[in-house]
């Protein structure tokens, strides 16, 4: 089957185009630039010019081009100096146009794995997309979109880790793999303090674990059922869930990490603020 996407793919024209012409794109996933890298690759721009030119699209009723992919290029290329470069024009929708600019940085530019989450967020809750047809656009499998979705339910501060790429997916997959916010907090401090390898944090996962399960006074049987219902939630909104039940009542409690996560799960669960 060929993606929805394919048809805007054909039509695009090399031009030359001033850079105050060019605005950024608001769903450009990748918010940390690198000075050090920016630099670097302004001077390669100055040695040898711009070889792979940015993909834009012409605004209407403008004489402005949005970046469709390509800000470190463009960015760089400022620094460099240059008035004019020469871009991609894809005449697209806005609608196209950010999802190709999601789908297309994820695709090509070096993300941290938080980045790369909160873009699959973006793919899920602004264009509709459920996860096995963003893992076919990518070329990925249903289950590493999943793991991408997990990180976001990890604490702030563990999610800054990621982000700051202080530890790895792997370590984060580890820290997952503990239920309790307690627990992940505890092996995130000792990945950090320790310089843990990820199976080396694995390790760790297992041992705080089993500790947990020795110090239990008594056990408390599991509602599968429950615990099911928790995990089609947890996809669905992309955040932590958890379903607490005493009797026939109970109580469900969804974790936000700011205003703009809070305004998001209004949208999703159909809270018009604005009423």
């Amino acid at each position: 089957m060929i993606p929805e996407t394919a048809n805007f793919l054909l039509q695009e024209e090399l031009k030359l185009v001033p850079v105050e012409q060019i605005v950024l794109n608001p769903y450009q996933p990748r918010r940390i630039f690198k000075p050090e890298d920016l630099e670097e690759l302004a001077q390669s721009i100055r040695s040898v010019g711009l070889i792979h030119p940015p993909l834009v699209r012409p605004l209407p009723d403008s004489a402005l081009y949005e970046l469709v992919s390509g800000e470190r290029r463009f960015r760089a290329a400022q620094l460099a100096g240059l008035t004019a470069i020469p871009v991609f024009v894809r005449k697209t929708n806005h609608s196209t146009s950010a999802e190709a600019a999601l789908i297309e940085n994820i695709q090509r530019v070096d993300l941290n794995a938080l980045e790369i989450a909160k873009a699959l967020r973006q793919l899920m809750s602004e264009f509709n997309l459920n996860q096995e047809t963003i893992a076919s656009r990518l070329g990925k499998k249903r289950s590493t979109i999943a793991n991408y979705l997990r990180l976001l339910t990890l604490p702030p501060v563990i999610q800054e880790s990621v982000s700051k790429e202080l530890i790895t997916m792997g370590h984060a997959k580890a820290i997952l793999s503990l239920e309790e916010e307690e627990k992940q907090l505890l092996l995130h401090e000792l990945i950090l303090r320790d310089d843990l390898s990820v199976r080396e944090a694995e390790k760790g996962a297992a041992r705080i674990a089993e500790k947990a399960v020795k110090q239990k006074l008594s056990y408390a049987p599991r509602n599968f059922y429950l615990e099911q219902l928790a995990a089609q939630l947890r996809e669905q909104l992309g955040t932590k869930v958890s379903i607490q039940a005493k009797g026939k009542r109970g109580r469900i409690t969804l974790d936000y990490y700011g205003y703009d996560d809070l305004d998001r799960l209004l949208a999703l669960i159909g809270v018009n603020q604005k009423e």
